[in-house]
Order: structure tokens, then C-alpha cells, then sequence
């Protein structure tokens, strides 16, 4: 009996069909394994392209934000630019405008400086004044007040009541001796008008004066002066200086001398502190007795009487100028208004000075 052969191809292909069949069944796990990963993959993906997209519009919109911004600040900046260039253009003008001032100042500078050098080596004005006087630098004139007239008659009041401005003063240094009236501080004042009048007399004119208290006298021997005389007016100035402030005031009696000048006065000027108390005239002397209200106290009305009087019987007549420097005393309210009717008359004038003048 014959051997059967055996065939080796079978059993081979059993196994290339199993190994195939294995295959195919790792193939296709492998397969669906790929599909069923592939989904989330892509998904993923495109959530990630999503956030992307949107923080490039954020950044975008950031962006846009800050160009907006950037804008903003570069208007300010522009504007501020603006403004800087402006205000340097205004100090520019300012430092052009304070370059012209200093060479302004510059100017005004050198010319004060030649004035100053001017003054230094001018030579000073001599005066022309016969006395000296401290008030010699004043005007000519105060208030309209000036020294005028072809013949000039000076009347001082020398009473009592020309020692100081309150009634218990002039009544305290009555009681005193020569020296401590003539310290009167009126006094002292009343001399100094007048050297001011003496001072500032014309070249061409002549000059008398008289003092007065209850009698009348003139001076410089009872005649005329020369106004250019120096060693006359001086004379003058003496004489009043030594004269005593003391007794009553009679505008008459220095009036009643007044008349007794030749040739007469062309302008009068009479310094004096109120009404008169005493007359010379028998109607004066009338009224005196009549109206005083004792021996020693002279009514105001009474004193009114009294200057009317003087004024009708012994003030001078024609064009005869008449000036008052009214130095007032306490309790005499009706001098001013009296005094100034007499003035107005003549073309005059009545003045009633600060207590610091002369």
C-alpha cells in the first residue's frame, strides 16, 4: 500500500488566512480606533482658532483704543505747543519792550546826571535882600498876598495881646517881666512877618513903619526909607526887635501917625490880632466910657464901636491900598469880618495864615 503524501501548501494557507484575518482585524480596529480620535481633534481646533480670533479682535480693539488715545495726547501736546510758542513769542515782545525801557532809563540817566553836574557848578544866586531872613527862599506873594506900592506903611500891633493866642497865656505874661513878654511865641511870630514884608519890599519903593499899642510911633526917626537902603532897614529890624509887647490896642493911634507920613502911603499893610480897645478920638473915648463893661474888660460890641470909629475918623482916604495879616486872638469872632469890609473898601486884602507861616 502506497504512502500518502502529505501537502504542505495547506497548512499554509490556513495560516495566511488566519494571519490575513488577524490583520484585517487590526487594520480595521485600527481603523475605527482612527475615526473615533479624530473628531475631538478637529474640534479642538477650531475652538482654538475661535479664542484666537477673538483675542486678535481684543488686541485689535486695544489697539484701536490706544491709537484713539495716543491721539488724544498728541492734540493735547499740539495744543500745549501752541500755547508755549505763543507765550514765548509774548515775552519776547516783553524783553523788546524792556530793552527799549532800559535804554530809556539809560537816557533819562545820563541827562539827570548832567543836570546834577549843571547844578553843582552853577554858581548860587546872591540875593539882592537888604536884611537877612531865613524866609528869604518863599515866594514873593502867599495866597495873593504881595509886597507892592510906591510907598509902603508897615502898622505892628505891639499890646499886650500879641504875646500869645489864648487869653489866660496873654494874661500870664502881662504880669511878667519885659524879657519874658518879648519870649511871646505871637511875638516872635510877629516879627517874623515882619522881616517877611521888609524882605520883599520893591527896589523902587520906599518903606515906613510904625508900631502901636495905646500910643503910636514910626520908626527910622518918623520918616521914609529906602527900600535898597540896607543899613536903614536894618535899623528898622533892630527897633522892632526891642520894642516890648505890652499895653492896649489903639488902631487909631497908629492911624492918627500913619497920617502924619509926607508924602501919604500908597499901600498899608497892618499886622495885628483883633478889634482895638482904646481910642484918641473925643467920640471914641465916649464910646469907651459908655460900652465898657468895667475898668478893665472891653465889651466885643464895644471893641466893634471902637474900630468903626478909628476906621471913620483916621483911616486914610483916596486910593490908598490897605492889606491886614490877621494873626487872631482868643474870643474876638468879630475882627475877621470887620477887618475884611476895611480890605474889600480899598482893593485890599484880609489874611488869616496857618500857624506855621512865616
Amino acid at each position: 500500500m502506497k504512502r500518502k503524501r502529505r501537502i504542505a501548501g495547506a497548512n499554509l494557507a490556513f495560516l495566511d488566512v488566519m494571519a490575513c484575518g488577524l490583520g484585517a482585524a487590526v487594520l480595521l480596529f485600527l481603523i475605527i480606533k482612527h475615526h473615533t480620535g479624530a473628531q475631538p481633534i478637529v474640534e479642538d481646533a477650531v475652538s482654538s482658532d475661535r479664542e484666537v480670533l477673538s483675542m486678535l479682535k481684543q488686541s485689535e480693539a486695544d489697539l484701536v483704543e490706544q491709537v484713539k488715545t495716543l491721539s488724544e495726547r498728541i492734540g493735547t501736546l499740539e495744543a500745549m505747543n501752541k500755547s508755549t510758542e505763543e507765550m514765548i513769542e509774548t515775552h519776547k515782545a516783553k524783553q523788546d519792550e524792556l530793552s527799549g525801557l532800559k535804554v530809556q532809563i539809560a537816557i533819562e540817566q545820563a541827562k539827570k546826571a548832567a543836570l546834577e553836574k549843571q547844578v553843582v557848578n552853577q554858581q548860587p544866586q546872591q540875593t539882592a535882600d537888604v536884611i537877612d531872613d531865613p524866609q528869604v527862599g518863599e515866594e514873593d506873594y502867599l495866597i495873593g498876598l504881595k509886597v507892592e506900592g510906591k510907598r509902603i506903611a508897615i502898622l505892628l500891633d505891639r499890646s499886650a495881646s500879641m504875646t500869645d493866642a489864648k487869653l489866660v497865656d496873654i494874661i500870664t505874661r502881662k504880669l511878667g517881666s519885659n524879657a519874658r513878654k518879648k519870649q511871646g511865641p505871637k511875638w516872635h511870630r510877629t516879627i517874623r512877618v515882619a522881616r517877611w514884608l521888609l524882605a520883599r519890599l520893591p527896589d523902587d519903593s520906599q518903606v515906613a513903619v510904625i508900631v502901636f499899642n495905646d500910643k503910636g510911633k514910626i520908626l527910622n526917626r518918623g520918616k521914609w526909607a529906602s527900600a535898597r537902603d540896607k543899613q536903614q532897614i536894618n535899623d528898622i529890624v533892630s527897633e522892632i526887635v526891642s520894642a516890648v509887647p505890652t499895653g492896649a490896642t489903639n488902631l487909631e493911634a497908629g492911624l492918627r501917625e500913619l497920617d502924619r507920613l509926607k508924602p501919604v502911603a500908597t499901600d498899608i499893610y497892618v499886622v495885628t490880632d483883633g478889634l482895638p480897645t482904646q481910642s484918641v478920638s473925643s467920640l471914641g473915648l465916649q464910646l469907651q466910657r459908655n460900652c465898657k463893661k468895667s475898668a478893665s474888660i472891653v465889651t466885643g460890641q464895644c471893641r466893634e464901636l471902637i474900630f468903626d470909629t478909628a476906621i471913620s475918623r483916621s483911616a486914610p482916604r483916596g486910593r490908598t491900598k490897605v492889606n491886614v495879616i490877621l494873626l487872631p486872638i482868643e474870643g474876638d469872632p468879630s475882627a475877621a469880618p470887620r477887618f475884611w469890609n476895611w480890605t474889600a473898601r480899598t482893593g485890599g486884602m484880609l489874611l488869616v495864615p496857618a500857624a506855621g507861616w512865616p
